[in-house]
C-alpha cells in the first residue's frame, strides 16, 4: 500500500472531520491508526488553516464543527450537466495545501481586482458571471478568480489563463455567506451527498464557482466527476 504524505492524510482527516461533524481525538487517532498526539498535531494544523473548529469541555467533550448556515442547507437537489471546454481569465493564487488558511485573505483580494478591471478581458462569453476555478484538495492550492472568454487573446496584466477540458459535473446551488469557510463547507456536505448517490467526485480536477453578478452572493458549484 502506498504511504500517504502528511498532506495526504491531512486532507482525509479534513474531509473524515467534515462528514462526522462531532469527534474526539481518541476516535480519529484509533480511526486513523496514529497515536492522541499525532491526531491532536492534525487537528490544531486544520484549525490553523481555516477548519471550523470548536472545543467542547467536560466529560463527553470533544470537537465540533461551527455551523452558520449549514443546517439551512436542507435537502438542496443537483443536477448533471456535461460541460463543453471552459477557458478562463483572471487574477490567480497560488500556495503549498498547508498555507491554505491565507486563502480566506488573498481570494476576496483577487475579487475585488477582477471587479477593477474586467473591461480589460477581451472575448467574454458573459459579463455578468464571474467564475472561481479551484483546486485545493491537493498538495497545492491553486484558485482563479476570473470571467469565461470564448478565445484567450491579449491577456491583461498580471493576468492567467486556463482552459478546462469537456466534463461532467455536478452543479449544486450554495445558499447563505460565499466566505471560503462556508464555501468548503457545502463541498463537503456536496460530497457526502454524492457518496450516497454513489456516484464519485474527481479530486484531481478543477471545481467550478459560478457567480451572478459582482457581490458574490449567488453562487453554483461545480464538482467534476469521474
Amino acid at each position: 500500500m502506498k504511504k500517504l504524505t502528511k498532506t495526504q492524510r491531512l486532507h482525509e482527516v479534513m474531509a473524515r472531520i467534515y462528514e462526522k461533524k462531532t469527534f474526539t481525538v481518541n476516535e480519529l487517532a484509533e480511526e486513523f491508526h496514529v497515536s492522541y498526539r499525532t491526531m491532536l498535531r492534525y487537528v490544531q494544523e486544520l484549525s490553523g488553516m481555516g477548519v471550523p473548529l470548536y472545543a467542547e469541555v467536560g466529560k463527553h467533550g470533544g470537537y465540533s464543527i461551527l455551523k452558520s448556515f449549514s443546517q439551512n442547507k436542507g435537502t438542496g437537489s443537483f443536477k448533471r450537466v456535461i460541460k463543453p471546454m471552459t477557458t478562463v481569465v483572471g487574477f490567480e493564487f497560488k500556495a503549498p495545501f498547508t498555507a491554505v488558511y491565507m486563502a480566506k485573505v488573498r481570494i476576496p483580494l483577487l475579487w475585488e481586482e477582477l471587479t477593477s478591471r474586467a473591461n480589460e478581458i477581451i472575448n467574454p462569453v458573459n459579463t455578468e458571471y464571474r467564475i472561481g476555478v479551484s483546486l485545493s484538495r491537493s498538495h497545492i492550492y491553486h484558485y482563479i478568480a476570473g470571467i469565461e472568454v470564448t478565445t484567450p487573446k491579449l491577456l491583461p496584466q498580471d493576468m492567467v489563463n486556463i482552459t478546462l477540458p469537456p466534463r461532467e459535473y455536478v452543479v449544486y446551488n450554495h445558499s447563505g455567506e460565499t466566505s471560503r469557510a462556508e464555501i468548503d463547507d457545502t463541498y463537503f456536505f456536496l460530497l457526502d451527498k454524492l457518496r450516497k448517490q454513489g456516484l464519485d467526485h474527481d479530486p484531481t480536477a478543477y471545481t467550478l464557482e459560478v457567480f451572478k453578478g459582482n457581490h458574490l452572493n449567488e453562487l453554483s458549484m461545480h464538482i467534476p466527476l469521474k
